[in-house]
């Protein structure tokens, strides 16, 4: 297989590449701290590695494309390119930004990160309705946005018990 079908097969499918990434980072990291004997709930740690890798870096090279590769991102969407790429690669880069800096700020930050992930993505599902066929489309803008969402609420029990 060349070595340009490899990237172009990883670059298309960067979200699930990427939450693939989160998974055994967040194994690795809850192996770690079972070894060292520190408590962690596996969804709070599951939660921030999906945010770092799956949503922080999807959306970064989201818009690195919606920003640089305007005609070849417009195109994948079936759309010509328009000035509002430039409007959603700047709200891609906001969001990548505090979806990362999630990882090491705690609960509410990640649950601020969290809805707005849900939110960008409730739109752009809406917006992509006639290509909700294609896996990448379910994956990005219905599966994980609930994944994280889920995983939002299952570390609420924890973090509340810290709060007392």
């Amino acid at each position: 297989m060349p070595i340009a079908h490899v990237v172009s097969t990883i670059l298309n499918n960067f979200g699930i590449v990427t939450f693939a990434v989160a998974v055994v980072v967040a194994i690795a990291k809850s192996r770690r701290a079972s070894r060292q004997h520190v408590v962690v709930t596996t969804a709070y740690v599951l939660w921030g590695e999906i945010l770092f890798y799956s949503v922080g870096l999807t959306l970064a090279w989201a818009g690195v494309s919606h920003a640089f590769f305007q005609p070849i991102a417009a195109a994948s969407t079936g759309w010509k390119p328009s000035p509002f790429e430039s409007e959603l690669a700047g709200a891609e880069f906001g969001a990548a930004l505090v979806a990362m800096a999630s990882l090491w700020r705690g609960y509410e930050m990640r649950l601020a990160a969290t809805l707005v992930f849900a939110v960008l993505s409730a739109g752009a599902a809406v917006a992509h309705l006639d290509q909700i066929a294609w896996l990448g489309i379910w994956f990005d803008y219905v599966l994980l946005p609930a994944a994280v969402l889920l995983l939002a609420f299952l570390s609420r029990d924890a973090y509340e018990r810290t709060r007392r």
